[in-house]
């Protein structure tokens, strides 16, 4: 997706689906207009992780901070290619890190 996309999907807020059916992970992320993000992720075996932090578009990229997770307080830009009207893989560091997908 362009900046301006991005931009356009997530200005006023959006709830971002994460991951699903074949992923090995599920969850919800709140996209707030006000750049703050807060959520959690189910992975296949059980543990729950928390997210919640900030984030930004920098060029075509959706740029984030998490508190928690496996890349907490690191700032990490990502790629989000679509594979539906409103589908995504998101891509960061030139590898898949997973699947986002919105109503």
């Amino acid at each position: 997706m362009t900046g301006a996309e991005l931009t356009a999907l997530l200005a006023n807020g959006k709830v971002i689906l994460l991951g699903g059916p074949g992923k090995g992970y599920s969850g919800t992320l709140n996209i707030t207009a006000d750049g703050k993000g807060k959520g959690e992720v189910k992975l296949a075996g059980g543990d729950i992780i928390s997210i919640e932090g900030v984030w930004k578009i920098k060029k075509n990229r959706f740029c984030r901070v998490w508190k928690g997770g496996r890349d907490a307080g690191k700032e990490v830009c990502e790629t989000w290619v679509k594979t539906g009207p409103k589908a995504v893989d998101v891509i960061a560091a030139k590898k898949n890190i997973g699947s986002n997908s919105w109503e």
